[in-house]
Protein backbone atom coordinates (compact mmCIF):
# COMPACT_ATOMS: atom_id res chain seq x y z
CA UNK A 1 0.00 0.00 0.00
CA UNK A 2 0.53 3.97 -0.72
CA UNK A 3 0.35 5.69 2.92
CA UNK A 4 0.22 9.22 3.07
CA UNK A 5 1.60 10.51 6.66
CA UNK A 6 0.70 13.84 7.53
CA UNK A 7 1.57 15.13 11.23
CA UNK A 8 3.92 18.43 11.69
CA UNK A 9 5.93 16.45 13.83
CA UNK A 10 8.97 14.90 11.56
CA UNK A 11 9.91 12.02 14.01
CA UNK A 12 6.57 10.68 13.79
CA UNK A 13 6.25 10.49 10.31
CA UNK A 14 9.72 8.62 10.45
CA UNK A 15 9.43 6.43 12.95
CA UNK A 16 5.24 5.13 11.69
CA UNK A 17 7.44 5.11 8.42
CA UNK A 18 9.85 3.14 9.23
CA UNK A 19 7.07 0.81 10.90
CA UNK A 20 5.43 0.64 7.45
CA UNK A 21 8.18 -0.15 5.34
CA UNK A 22 9.13 -3.37 7.35
CA UNK A 23 5.49 -4.16 6.80
CA UNK A 24 6.13 -4.06 2.90
CA UNK A 25 4.44 -0.94 2.36
CA UNK A 26 5.72 2.67 0.72
CA UNK A 27 5.19 5.78 2.90
CA UNK A 28 4.94 9.27 1.83
CA UNK A 29 5.16 11.97 3.98
CA UNK A 30 3.57 16.03 5.13
CA UNK A 31 4.59 18.49 7.17
CA UNK A 32 0.62 19.82 6.68
CA UNK A 33 -2.55 19.47 5.48
CA UNK A 34 -1.76 21.47 2.68
CA UNK A 35 1.35 19.31 1.78
CA UNK A 36 -0.87 16.41 2.30
CA UNK A 37 -3.60 17.72 -0.29
CA UNK A 38 -1.40 18.36 -3.04
CA UNK A 39 0.53 15.17 -2.97
CA UNK A 40 -2.86 13.03 -2.59
CA UNK A 41 -3.70 15.25 -6.11
CA UNK A 42 -0.59 14.39 -7.49
CA UNK A 43 -0.50 10.34 -6.67
CA UNK A 44 -3.60 8.88 -4.51
CA UNK A 45 -2.92 7.40 -1.79
CA UNK A 46 -4.58 3.52 -0.36
CA UNK A 47 -4.45 5.71 2.69
CA UNK A 48 -3.70 8.81 4.53
CA UNK A 49 -2.94 8.59 8.07
CA UNK A 50 -3.14 12.46 9.47
CA UNK A 51 -2.87 13.81 12.94
CA UNK A 52 -6.05 15.50 13.81
CA UNK A 53 -4.28 18.57 15.29
CA UNK A 54 -1.78 20.56 13.07
CA UNK A 55 -1.42 24.66 12.39
CA UNK A 56 -2.87 25.76 9.43
CA UNK A 57 -5.38 22.51 7.68
CA UNK A 58 -5.79 20.03 10.39
CA UNK A 59 -6.99 16.30 9.73
CA UNK A 60 -10.76 17.36 9.91
CA UNK A 61 -10.25 20.59 7.32
CA UNK A 62 -7.95 17.74 5.12
CA UNK A 63 -10.71 15.11 5.38
CA UNK A 64 -13.27 18.00 4.21
CA UNK A 65 -10.56 19.05 1.08
CA UNK A 66 -10.14 15.24 0.32
CA UNK A 67 -13.90 14.60 0.21
CA UNK A 68 -13.96 16.91 -3.12
CA UNK A 69 -11.95 14.78 -5.50
CA UNK A 70 -13.04 12.49 -7.95
CA UNK A 71 -11.76 9.45 -5.81
CA UNK A 72 -10.77 10.72 -2.39
CA UNK A 73 -8.49 7.99 -0.62
CA UNK A 74 -10.10 6.88 2.79
CA UNK A 75 -8.52 9.16 5.88
CA UNK A 76 -7.75 7.75 9.41
CA UNK A 77 -6.87 10.02 11.98
CA UNK A 78 -4.52 10.29 14.64
CA UNK A 79 -5.40 12.01 17.68
CA UNK A 80 -4.66 12.11 22.12
CA UNK A 81 -6.66 10.74 24.34
CA UNK A 82 -9.25 14.42 25.00
CA UNK A 83 -9.70 14.63 21.25
CA UNK A 84 -11.25 10.99 20.66
CA UNK A 85 -15.07 12.50 21.01
CA UNK A 86 -14.04 14.74 17.40
CA UNK A 87 -12.55 11.62 15.90
CA UNK A 88 -15.81 10.05 16.61
CA UNK A 89 -17.32 12.68 14.19
CA UNK A 90 -15.16 12.67 11.61
CA UNK A 91 -15.73 9.46 11.10
CA UNK A 92 -19.12 10.64 11.05
CA UNK A 93 -17.96 12.66 7.87
CA UNK A 94 -15.96 10.08 6.14
CA UNK A 95 -12.80 8.88 8.11
CA UNK A 96 -12.31 5.15 8.41
CA UNK A 97 -11.07 4.97 11.25
CA UNK A 98 -8.32 6.76 14.52
CA UNK A 99 -5.41 5.52 16.40
CA UNK A 100 -4.92 7.20 19.62
CA UNK A 101 -1.34 8.97 20.02
CA UNK A 102 1.24 7.31 21.32
CA UNK A 103 0.27 5.06 18.12
CA UNK A 104 0.13 1.31 18.84
CA UNK A 105 1.82 -0.12 15.94
CA UNK A 106 -0.34 -3.20 16.31
CA UNK A 107 -3.83 -1.21 16.00
CA UNK A 108 -1.78 0.29 12.68
CA UNK A 109 -0.39 -3.17 11.66
CA UNK A 110 -4.63 -4.08 11.79
CA UNK A 111 -5.94 -0.87 10.08
CA UNK A 112 -3.80 -1.06 7.11
CA UNK A 113 -4.17 -5.45 6.60
CA UNK A 114 -7.70 -4.64 6.95
CA UNK A 115 -7.65 -1.56 4.26
CA UNK A 116 -5.89 -3.82 1.87
CA UNK A 117 -7.99 -6.88 2.24
CA UNK A 118 -11.16 -4.31 1.84
CA UNK A 119 -9.68 -2.97 -1.27
CA UNK A 120 -8.46 -6.44 -3.05
CA UNK A 121 -10.31 -6.85 -6.06
CA UNK A 122 -13.79 -8.51 -5.55
CA UNK A 123 -13.68 -12.15 -5.36
CA UNK A 124 -15.68 -14.94 -7.94
CA UNK A 125 -18.19 -15.53 -4.76
CA UNK A 126 -20.94 -13.91 -6.07
CA UNK A 127 -20.50 -16.55 -9.13
CA UNK A 128 -19.99 -18.87 -6.96
CA UNK A 129 -23.77 -18.04 -4.93
CA UNK A 130 -25.39 -18.47 -8.23
CA UNK A 131 -23.70 -22.08 -8.80
CA UNK A 132 -24.74 -23.21 -5.50
CA UNK A 133 -28.39 -21.65 -5.92
CA UNK A 134 -28.71 -20.05 -1.81
CA UNK A 135 -30.49 -17.83 -2.68
CA UNK A 136 -28.49 -14.57 -1.81
CA UNK A 137 -26.70 -12.99 -5.49
CA UNK A 138 -30.31 -13.13 -7.32
CA UNK A 139 -29.25 -9.40 -8.71
CA UNK A 140 -26.73 -7.09 -9.10
CA UNK A 141 -27.30 -5.31 -5.77
CA UNK A 142 -26.90 -8.59 -3.73
CA UNK A 143 -24.56 -9.85 -5.79
CA UNK A 144 -21.90 -6.90 -4.61
CA UNK A 145 -22.93 -7.61 -1.16
CA UNK A 146 -21.73 -11.25 -1.48
CA UNK A 147 -18.37 -10.03 -3.01
CA UNK A 148 -18.20 -7.54 -0.33
CA UNK A 149 -18.79 -9.73 2.44
CA UNK A 150 -16.38 -12.21 0.73
CA UNK A 151 -13.55 -9.58 1.12
CA UNK A 152 -15.08 -9.04 4.73
CA UNK A 153 -14.39 -12.84 5.20
CA UNK A 154 -9.85 -11.59 4.45
CA UNK A 155 -9.91 -8.87 7.54
CA UNK A 156 -10.48 -11.27 10.53
CA UNK A 157 -9.55 -8.21 12.97
CA UNK A 158 -12.73 -5.95 11.69
CA UNK A 159 -16.06 -5.76 13.04
CA UNK A 160 -18.87 -6.13 10.91
CA UNK A 161 -22.15 -4.50 11.32
CA UNK A 162 -25.37 -6.28 9.06
CA UNK A 163 -28.36 -4.09 9.25
CA UNK A 164 -31.41 -5.06 7.21
CA UNK A 165 -35.07 -5.50 8.02
CA UNK A 166 -36.30 -9.05 9.33
CA UNK A 167 -36.05 -11.82 6.71
CA UNK A 168 -33.73 -9.82 4.83
CA UNK A 169 -31.20 -12.63 5.21
CA UNK A 170 -28.91 -11.31 7.75
CA UNK A 171 -27.24 -14.05 9.63
CA UNK A 172 -26.90 -16.15 5.77
CA UNK A 173 -24.69 -12.87 5.30
CA UNK A 174 -22.89 -12.92 8.19
CA UNK A 175 -22.19 -17.11 7.91
CA UNK A 176 -21.04 -15.66 4.35
CA UNK A 177 -18.18 -13.24 5.92
CA UNK A 178 -17.44 -16.32 8.07
CA UNK A 179 -16.65 -18.82 5.25
CA UNK A 180 -15.70 -16.44 2.46
CA UNK A 181 -17.23 -18.34 -0.25
CA UNK A 182 -16.22 -21.26 0.87
CA UNK A 183 -18.58 -23.47 2.85
CA UNK A 184 -16.22 -26.82 2.31
CA UNK A 185 -13.42 -25.51 4.03
CA UNK A 186 -12.81 -25.50 7.70
CA UNK A 187 -13.30 -21.42 8.95
CA UNK A 188 -13.60 -22.13 13.18
CA UNK A 189 -16.87 -22.62 14.77
CA UNK A 190 -20.09 -20.46 13.77
CA UNK A 191 -21.48 -19.45 17.16
CA UNK A 192 -24.50 -17.05 16.92
CA UNK A 193 -26.10 -15.54 20.18
CA UNK A 194 -29.34 -13.18 20.02
CA UNK A 195 -28.82 -10.14 22.74
CA UNK A 196 -32.66 -9.92 22.36
CA UNK A 197 -33.57 -13.34 23.86
CA UNK A 198 -31.31 -12.84 26.77
CA UNK A 199 -31.47 -10.53 30.09
CA UNK A 200 -29.56 -7.54 30.48
CA UNK A 201 -27.75 -9.17 34.05
CA UNK A 202 -27.24 -12.60 32.49
CA UNK A 203 -25.53 -11.26 28.89
CA UNK A 204 -22.00 -10.89 30.57
CA UNK A 205 -21.99 -14.11 31.77
CA UNK A 206 -23.52 -15.57 28.49
CA UNK A 207 -20.85 -13.84 26.69
CA UNK A 208 -17.50 -14.25 28.42
CA UNK A 209 -17.90 -16.87 30.54
CA UNK A 210 -17.61 -17.24 34.40
CA UNK A 211 -14.94 -18.67 37.08
CA UNK A 212 -16.31 -20.79 39.60
CA UNK A 213 -18.34 -19.20 42.61
CA UNK A 214 -18.49 -16.32 40.28
CA UNK A 215 -22.01 -15.71 41.50
CA UNK A 216 -25.22 -17.52 43.07
CA UNK A 217 -26.11 -20.44 41.55
CA UNK A 218 -22.99 -20.31 39.24
CA UNK A 219 -21.77 -23.75 38.28
CA UNK A 220 -18.75 -25.38 40.47
CA UNK A 221 -16.60 -25.39 37.64
CA UNK A 222 -17.37 -22.31 35.87
CA UNK A 223 -18.47 -22.26 32.47
CA UNK A 224 -16.69 -21.31 29.57
CA UNK A 225 -18.75 -18.40 27.30
CA UNK A 226 -19.83 -17.61 23.38
CA UNK A 227 -16.46 -16.16 22.73
CA UNK A 228 -14.35 -18.98 23.98
CA UNK A 229 -16.71 -21.17 21.90
CA UNK A 230 -16.10 -19.27 19.25
CA UNK A 231 -12.30 -18.90 19.42
CA UNK A 232 -10.49 -19.02 16.01
CA UNK A 233 -14.37 -18.72 14.22
CA UNK A 234 -16.75 -16.17 14.24
CA UNK A 235 -19.21 -14.77 16.94
CA UNK A 236 -22.73 -13.94 15.38
CA UNK A 237 -24.67 -11.28 17.68
CA UNK A 238 -27.81 -11.21 16.70
CA UNK A 239 -30.34 -7.93 17.78
CA UNK A 240 -27.24 -6.02 18.93
CA UNK A 241 -29.47 -2.76 18.77
CA UNK A 242 -31.15 -4.27 21.77
CA UNK A 243 -27.96 -4.95 23.98
CA UNK A 244 -28.32 -2.46 27.29
CA UNK A 245 -26.00 0.52 27.63
CA UNK A 246 -23.66 -0.85 30.39
CA UNK A 247 -23.13 -3.81 28.09
CA UNK A 248 -22.75 -1.66 24.82
CA UNK A 249 -19.36 -0.33 26.98
CA UNK A 250 -18.04 -4.43 27.40
CA UNK A 251 -18.83 -4.64 23.79
CA UNK A 252 -16.72 -1.96 22.97
CA UNK A 253 -13.74 -2.57 25.28
CA UNK A 254 -13.95 -6.41 23.96
CA UNK A 255 -13.46 -4.98 19.89
CA UNK A 256 -10.85 -2.13 20.75
CA UNK A 257 -9.03 -3.80 23.16
CA UNK A 258 -9.50 -7.43 21.88
CA UNK A 259 -8.80 -9.00 25.23
CA UNK A 260 -11.67 -10.00 27.91
CA UNK A 261 -12.11 -11.40 31.42
CA UNK A 262 -14.27 -13.98 32.60
CA UNK A 263 -17.15 -12.73 35.08
CA UNK A 264 -15.08 -12.97 38.71
CA UNK A 265 -11.92 -13.92 37.31
CA UNK A 266 -8.21 -12.24 36.60
CA UNK A 267 -7.51 -14.14 33.82
CA UNK A 268 -6.69 -12.15 30.49
CA UNK A 269 -8.06 -14.09 27.52
CA UNK A 270 -7.61 -12.75 24.11
CA UNK A 271 -10.25 -12.71 21.13
CA UNK A 272 -9.56 -14.94 18.47
CA UNK A 273 -12.96 -14.23 16.55
CA UNK A 274 -14.48 -12.39 14.32
CA UNK A 275 -17.25 -10.64 15.53
CA UNK A 276 -20.26 -9.79 13.78
CA UNK A 277 -23.08 -8.26 14.67
CA UNK A 278 -26.53 -7.86 12.91
CA UNK A 279 -29.51 -5.88 13.44
CA UNK A 280 -33.39 -4.76 12.14
CA UNK A 281 -33.53 -1.68 13.74
CA UNK A 282 -32.31 2.01 12.89
CA UNK A 283 -28.59 2.07 14.75
CA UNK A 284 -28.16 5.76 13.78
CA UNK A 285 -31.71 6.70 14.89
CA UNK A 286 -30.89 5.19 18.47
CA UNK A 287 -27.46 6.91 18.47
CA UNK A 288 -29.18 10.12 18.15
CA UNK A 289 -31.92 9.22 20.62
CA UNK A 290 -29.31 8.15 22.95
CA UNK A 291 -30.51 4.54 23.20
CA UNK A 292 -27.10 3.31 21.48
CA UNK A 293 -23.64 4.28 22.12
CA UNK A 294 -21.87 6.26 19.23
CA UNK A 295 -18.48 5.05 19.80
CA UNK A 296 -19.77 2.07 19.42
CA UNK A 297 -21.84 2.46 16.65
CA UNK A 298 -18.85 3.49 14.44
CA UNK A 299 -16.62 0.62 15.55
CA UNK A 300 -19.08 -1.68 14.51
CA UNK A 301 -19.55 0.58 11.16
CA UNK A 302 -16.11 0.16 9.65
CA UNK A 303 -16.99 -3.05 8.28
CA UNK A 304 -20.74 -2.39 6.84
CA UNK A 305 -23.20 -4.14 4.88
CA UNK A 306 -26.95 -2.41 4.42
CA UNK A 307 -29.57 -5.91 2.90
CA UNK A 308 -32.35 -3.86 0.91
CA UNK A 309 -35.53 -4.88 1.58
CA UNK A 310 -37.83 -7.16 -1.04
CA UNK A 311 -39.51 -4.26 -2.19
CA UNK A 312 -36.99 -1.83 -3.01
CA UNK A 313 -35.98 -4.43 -5.36
CA UNK A 314 -39.19 -6.14 -7.30
CA UNK A 315 -37.72 -7.79 -10.11
CA UNK A 316 -35.84 -9.78 -8.01
CA UNK A 317 -39.00 -11.79 -6.54
CA UNK A 318 -39.53 -13.75 -9.79
CA UNK A 319 -36.00 -15.14 -9.69
CA UNK A 320 -35.98 -15.68 -5.93
CA UNK A 321 -39.48 -17.65 -6.32
CA UNK A 322 -38.01 -19.96 -9.06
CA UNK A 323 -34.85 -20.56 -6.68
CA UNK A 324 -36.86 -21.29 -3.72
CA UNK A 325 -39.47 -23.50 -5.77
CA UNK A 326 -36.25 -25.92 -7.38
CA UNK A 327 -34.75 -26.18 -3.88
CA UNK A 328 -38.47 -27.23 -2.24
CA UNK A 329 -38.46 -29.72 -5.34
CA UNK A 330 -35.64 -31.07 -4.84
CA UNK A 331 -36.28 -31.56 -1.03
CA UNK A 332 -40.14 -33.05 -1.29
CA UNK A 333 -39.46 -34.98 -4.90
CA UNK A 334 -42.44 -32.94 -6.09
CA UNK A 335 -43.79 -29.12 -6.39
CA UNK A 336 -44.30 -26.20 -8.70
CA UNK A 337 -41.94 -26.37 -11.63
CA UNK A 338 -43.33 -22.49 -12.82
CA UNK A 339 -44.84 -19.47 -11.98
CA UNK A 340 -47.39 -18.22 -14.41
CA UNK A 341 -47.57 -14.66 -15.84
CA UNK A 342 -50.06 -13.71 -13.63
CA UNK A 343 -48.71 -15.06 -10.45
CA UNK A 344 -45.39 -13.65 -11.31
CA UNK A 345 -46.88 -10.09 -11.68
CA UNK A 346 -48.76 -10.50 -8.01
CA UNK A 347 -45.79 -11.53 -6.15
CA UNK A 348 -43.77 -8.72 -8.12
CA UNK A 349 -46.16 -6.03 -6.80
CA UNK A 350 -46.80 -7.81 -3.37
CA UNK A 351 -44.89 -5.74 -0.35
CA UNK A 352 -43.37 -8.52 1.42
CA UNK A 353 -43.21 -7.14 4.60
CA UNK A 354 -41.34 -10.37 5.76
CA UNK A 355 -38.64 -10.20 2.82
CA UNK A 356 -37.38 -13.39 1.72
CA UNK A 357 -38.41 -15.42 4.91
CA UNK A 358 -41.92 -14.36 4.04
CA UNK A 359 -41.56 -15.51 0.34
CA UNK A 360 -39.87 -18.70 1.34
CA UNK A 361 -42.67 -19.11 3.61
CA UNK A 362 -45.51 -19.12 1.36
CA UNK A 363 -44.09 -21.30 -1.38
CA UNK A 364 -43.50 -24.02 1.44
CA UNK A 365 -47.01 -23.71 2.25
CA UNK A 366 -48.36 -23.71 -1.35
CA UNK A 367 -46.13 -26.81 -2.00
CA UNK A 368 -48.05 -28.11 0.49
CA UNK A 369 -51.15 -28.02 -0.06
CA UNK A 370 -51.39 -28.07 -4.38
CA UNK A 371 -50.23 -30.49 -6.33
CA UNK A 372 -49.61 -28.72 -9.64
CA UNK A 373 -46.87 -28.16 -12.16
CA UNK A 374 -47.93 -24.26 -12.64
CA UNK A 375 -48.39 -21.79 -9.48
CA UNK A 376 -51.00 -20.04 -10.53
CA UNK A 377 -53.39 -16.63 -8.88
CA UNK A 378 -55.63 -19.16 -7.77
CA UNK A 379 -53.52 -20.65 -5.45
CA UNK A 380 -52.27 -17.20 -4.35
CA UNK A 381 -56.10 -15.94 -3.48
CA UNK A 382 -56.09 -19.11 -1.28
CA UNK A 383 -52.89 -18.41 0.31
CA UNK A 384 -53.93 -14.89 0.87
CA UNK A 385 -51.78 -12.67 -1.54
CA UNK A 386 -54.35 -10.35 -2.74
CA UNK A 387 -54.01 -8.05 -5.59
CA UNK A 388 -51.95 -4.67 -4.48
CA UNK A 389 -53.52 -1.34 -6.03
CA UNK A 390 -49.76 -0.59 -7.94
CA UNK A 391 -50.44 -4.15 -8.81
CA UNK A 392 -53.75 -3.85 -10.35
CA UNK A 393 -53.50 -0.92 -11.98
CA UNK A 394 -52.00 -0.14 -15.22
CA UNK A 395 -48.68 0.56 -15.57
CA UNK A 396 -47.38 4.20 -15.28
CA UNK A 397 -44.38 6.15 -16.27
CA UNK A 398 -42.22 7.05 -13.44
CA UNK A 399 -41.75 10.51 -12.22
CA UNK A 400 -38.16 11.61 -11.59
CA UNK A 401 -38.12 12.60 -7.71
CA UNK A 402 -36.14 16.06 -9.33
CA UNK A 403 -39.56 17.06 -11.28
CA UNK A 404 -41.97 16.45 -8.49
CA UNK A 405 -40.14 19.00 -5.96
CA UNK A 406 -39.56 21.44 -8.45
CA UNK A 407 -43.84 21.54 -8.09
CA UNK A 408 -45.01 24.55 -6.94
CA UNK A 409 -45.68 23.32 -3.32
CA UNK A 410 -49.35 24.13 -1.51
CA UNK A 411 -47.88 26.93 1.03
CA UNK A 412 -49.97 27.74 4.28
CA UNK A 413 -51.40 31.26 4.41
CA UNK A 414 -49.93 32.37 7.92
CA UNK A 415 -46.21 31.94 6.73
CA UNK A 416 -43.57 29.12 6.16
CA UNK A 417 -40.62 27.81 8.20
CA UNK A 418 -38.09 27.14 5.55
CA UNK A 419 -35.37 27.04 8.21
CA UNK A 420 -37.49 23.61 9.68
CA UNK A 421 -38.03 22.71 6.32
CA UNK A 422 -34.74 22.63 5.26
CA UNK A 423 -33.13 21.33 8.59
CA UNK A 424 -35.97 18.47 8.15
CA UNK A 425 -34.82 17.63 4.36
CA UNK A 426 -30.84 17.20 5.21
CA UNK A 427 -31.67 15.31 8.22
CA UNK A 428 -34.28 12.89 6.34
CA UNK A 429 -31.63 12.97 3.78
CA UNK A 430 -28.89 11.78 6.07
CA UNK A 431 -30.77 8.49 7.41
CA UNK A 432 -31.86 8.09 4.09
CA UNK A 433 -28.08 7.42 3.44
CA UNK A 434 -27.23 5.67 6.97
CA UNK A 435 -25.33 9.14 8.12
CA UNK A 436 -22.52 8.98 5.05
CA UNK A 437 -21.86 12.84 3.69
CA UNK A 438 -20.23 11.33 0.72
CA UNK A 439 -23.74 9.22 -0.40
CA UNK A 440 -26.28 12.00 0.96
CA UNK A 441 -23.77 15.28 -1.07
CA UNK A 442 -24.40 12.81 -4.12
CA UNK A 443 -28.60 12.27 -3.29
CA UNK A 444 -29.19 16.10 -2.84
CA UNK A 445 -26.71 17.25 -5.63
CA UNK A 446 -24.91 19.28 -3.76
CA UNK A 447 -20.50 19.71 -3.09
CA UNK A 448 -19.37 17.91 0.01
CA UNK A 449 -18.12 21.30 1.74
CA UNK A 450 -22.14 22.69 0.97
CA UNK A 451 -23.38 19.84 2.83
CA UNK A 452 -21.00 20.38 5.55
CA UNK A 453 -21.88 23.95 5.61
CA UNK A 454 -25.68 23.17 6.13
CA UNK A 455 -25.43 20.40 8.51
CA UNK A 456 -23.11 22.79 11.18
CA UNK A 457 -26.00 25.06 10.39
CA UNK A 458 -28.50 23.30 11.38
CA UNK A 459 -26.87 21.13 14.23
CA UNK A 460 -26.53 17.78 12.60
CA UNK A 461 -22.84 17.61 12.98
CA UNK A 462 -23.41 16.04 16.75
CA UNK A 463 -26.57 13.85 17.96
CA UNK A 464 -29.50 15.44 18.77
CA UNK A 465 -30.09 14.89 22.63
Amino acid sequence: MHVLLVDDHPEVRLSLGEFLEQLGHHSEHAGSGAEALAAARRRRPDLVLADLRMPGMGGLDLLQELEELDDPPPLALMTAFGDTQTAIEAMRLGAVDYLRKPVDVAELHRLVERLGAVSAPPSDGAAFLHEEADGLAVDDALARLVALADRLHQARDLPCLIEGETGTGKELFARRIHHGGKPGRAHGPFVALNCAAIAGNLFESELFGYASGAFTGANAGGAPGKLAAAAGGTLFLDEVGDLPGDQQAKLLRLLEERTWYPVGSNHLERLTARVVCATNVGLLERVRSGRFREDLYYRLKVGHLRLPPLRSRPASVPLLARLLMERIRRARGRGFQRLSPAAERRLTGHPWPGNVRELAHLLERAGLMYDAAVLDVSHLDELGIEPTAAAAAPTAIATPAAAVLTAPPALPADGFDLEAWQRAVIAAALELNDGSPVRTATYLRISRKVLYGLRKRFGLLRPDP
